[in-house]
Parts: structure tokens; C-alpha cells; sequence
């Protein structure tokens, strides 16, 4: 009667996040079952007779595998196919390299849509990213590397690893950055991975983004280096904004590629907290344990 299967489940706990529609399900009526949900999984009119008839049971028929779009699963079905021998043309000589400056782009219109605050448009581009997730996975899939099953274990592991305090009903121990850095570095040491606070920073950031993400890591570990002294008073977005496009036109007027230039500031400014990282390894010394008076002679020494 049911020859892709039967799901079964109970009223009282329909979930969401794992609902399929690809087989039939029968839902077990142990609480009102929730039409609202259902009808944005199937339609209405197939909704209704089936809480139309009598019984304990709500019976659904499976719908196409095409159906039911409002799933990662489905999502992950168009993308073997349109790998499949008799697929997509363009879809099949996709490679991760390839695919590398459209999900850029792709990432840079979801920015865009989030500062238009149209949240149509952001769901349209949050589309267009899962699909990168999806694509790649697939590639990865085809290679035997991995799928997208392990692609959401390894995050959805980290970030219960990364909340103690939410899933593991852990007492937050003091500041929350510093808890969520302890827990990194931990990770990194199982990995036997570089040490670093600015481990795993990518190398393709945009150089302003970069130093603004270098910044942030640094004062995790209590380096907030003392800034050149500026020309005049900045104290609201309007005016970082005007200096910095001052700065893009000085680098211009002499002839200078300002985002090199920032590039290898960051570099020059990674270097250094390296070196004050492997200092405190040879004294012994976790970097949290530093006076910040201990930590300003350790960065001058540096220089």
C-alpha cells in the first residue's frame, strides 16, 4: 500500500525540522494535529480529507519527491540530479573552483539584501546560498570526501560544543568571549591545528573586513594596539566614513593600491601576535594570565 514506506508519527510532536513528505506518514492523533503546519507542506485540499476521515489515524499520501520544496532534502534531490549523467549541461562541469566566485557573489547580495531590509529578497539570496551549501556537498559527495549529512553534523556539533551554557546546562563561567575562546582552543589543540587566535581566518577577506575580524581576535586575548594619532576628532560613523574615503583618495593621489596596502598592514599586524603568542608559549604563560601593563611591554617588544 505504501511502497516508499510510511512515516509515523505522533500529533504531539510534529516536527518541522524533520517533516518529509516524500513518503506517506500517518499521524498518530494523541493531540490536535496541527493544520496550519500541514498545509505548508501540502495542499490544502489533501489536508482537509485527510482530517476529514475518522479514526486515530491521519493518513497522508507521499507527495513527488518535487513536491515538498520546504526541505534541505528536497534541495539536496535537484542537486544529484541536475549532477546526474542526464542532467544539467553546466550544472555537471561545475567544479569547487569554479563555483568559487559565484558563491562570492552570491554572499555579497545577501549582504546587499540585508541592508535593503527587503526580507523577499533575502529570502530569494539565503536560497541562493543554501543551494552553494547543497552543490558543494555534492561535489564533495562525488568524491567520496563527504555529504551534506556530514556537512550539518559538523556544524550542528559545534555549535552545541560551543554553547555549554544553552545545551549542556553548564554555569557561564565569567565572560562569554573568553569561555568561547577557551572552547576553540581546545578544538584546535585536539586537531593538533595551529594555536593562534587568528587561526582560520580567511585569506580572500576583503583587507577593511579582515582588519576589523583582526582587531576583534586580538582583543579576545587582551591586544588592542594604540592607533596612530588621527588629524582630527572621529567620533560617529559619518566621520570614519569621510577619513577613510580620504585615505582611499590619498592612496590614489600617490599612487598607492589601498587595499594592498591594507593587506599588508594586516599581515604586518598578524606577524606580531603570532610573536606575542609564541612569547607567552615559552614563558609558560596563557595569555589571559597577563597583566594588561605585562601584555602592552610583551606587544612593544614585538615591534
Amino acid at each position: 500500500m505504501f511502497p516508499e514506506g510510511v512515516d509515523v508519527v505522533r500529533a504531539s510532536t510534529l516536527d518541522r525540522f524533520t517533516f518529509a513528505t516524500s513518503r506517506a506518514v500517518a499521524v498518530l492523533r494523541d493531540a490536535d494535529v496541527d493544520r496550519a503546519f500541514l498545509v505548508t507542506r501540502y495542499p490544502a485540499a489533501v489536508v482537509d480529507a485527510a482530517l476529514a476521515a475518522e479514526g486515530r489515524w491521519v493518513i497522508l499520501p507521499a507527495q513527488d519527491a518535487l513536491a515538498d520544496l520546504a526541505t534541505v532534502g528536497a534541495i539536496a534531490r535537484i542537486a544529484d540530479r541536475l549532477r546526474a549523467p542526464d542532467g544539467c549541461p553546466w550544472d555537471r562541469e561545475q567544479t569547487h573552483e569554479t563555483l568559487r566566485p559565484l558563491l562570492l557573489e552570491e554572499a555579497y547580495e545577501t549582504l546587499d539584501a540585508l541592508g535593503t531590509g527587503d526580507s523577499a529578497a533575502l529570502r530569494e539570496e539565503l536560497g541562493d546560498l543554501l543551494f552553494h551549501v547543497v552543490i558543494h556537498a555534492q561535489l564533495a559527495r562525488e568524491a567520496g570526501a563527504f555529504d551534506l549529512g556530514d556537512v550539518a553534523r559538523s556544524i550542528g556539533a559545534k555549535l552545541v560544543r560551543r554553547h555549554p551554557h544553552v545545551f549542556a546546562d553548564a554555569p557561564l563561567a565569567g565572560d562569554l568571549y573568553a569561555q568561547w575562546e577557551r572552547i576553540k582552543k581546545e578544538e584546535r589543540a585536539e586537531k593538533g591545528a595551529e594555536g593562534s587566535v587568528l587561526a582560520g581566518m580567511p585569506r580572500d577577506l576583503p583587507a577593511l573586513y579582515a582588519a576589523e575580524r583582526l582587531l576583534e581576535r586580538a582583543a579576545r586575548i587582551g591586544i588592542a594596539p594604540e592607533r596612530t594619532d588621527l588629524p582630527l576628532d572621529v567620533d560617529d560613523a559619518e566621520q570614519v566614513g569621510e577619513l577613510l574615503f580620504d585615505l582611499a583618495a590619498l592612496a590614489r593621489e600617490i599612487g598607492v593600491d589601498a587595499e594592498t596596502a591594507l593587506r599588508d598592514a594586516n599581515a604586518r599586524f598578524g606577524v606580531r601576535v603570532r610573536a606575542v603568542e609564541a612569547r607567552a608559549r615559552e614563558a609558560g604563560r596563557d595569555l589571559a594570565s597577563y597583566a594588561p601593563a605585562e601584555l602592552r611591554t610583551l606587544w612593544e617588544a614585538t615591534a
